[in-house]
């Protein structure tokens, strides 16, 4: 009994003493309340650091289509997590060369630093890449 009884006094600290980090906070869009969250350099930072895989990737099945990345940003400007989306050019879910290209455009994105932003909120930030003809044509 008295064991039950700890235990009732006991969880109820347990339960309420989680701890918390940055990414655990709200997530506020990049564009919302004037965040303004940006990558340092903006879209040349981005086509710069997904350049070598546009040129080297030349035949890319199915052959059009759209990837998203949503990157999850601390409020320090820290990575927290990733989303991806695939979709084809009829806007159906799909996935490119068999989940290689996904792999590889996850490993640069990680690879990103030196966010900034105007406030001090977590964000997401979205890398957006249109694929044409077999290609990465276009990266924004």
């Amino acid at each position: 009994m008295k064991n039950l009884l700890l235990l009732l006094t006991i969880l109820p600290f347990l339960a309420f003493s989680q701890e918390t980090n940055d990414c655990d906070e709200r997530t506020m869009p990049y564009w919302a309340n004037y965040i303004n969250s940006r990558i340092e350099g903006e879209n040349p930072t981005l086509r710069n650091a997904f350049r070598d895989i546009q040129l080297a990737e030349t035949n890319i099945t199915p052959s059009s289509g759209f990837i998203t990345l949503r990157l999850y940003i601390t409020k320090t400007g820290e990575f927290c997590k990733m989303e991806t989306f695939q979709i084809d050019e009829n806007y159906e879910p799909t996935v490119f060369n068999n989940g290689a290209l996904i792999k590889e455009l996850e490993t640069i994105a990680l690879s990103l630093t030196n966010w900034e932003r105007d406030k001090e909120y977590k964000t997401y930030n979205l890398i957006r890449l249109k694929i044409k003809n077999g290609k990465i044509e276009e990266i924004f």
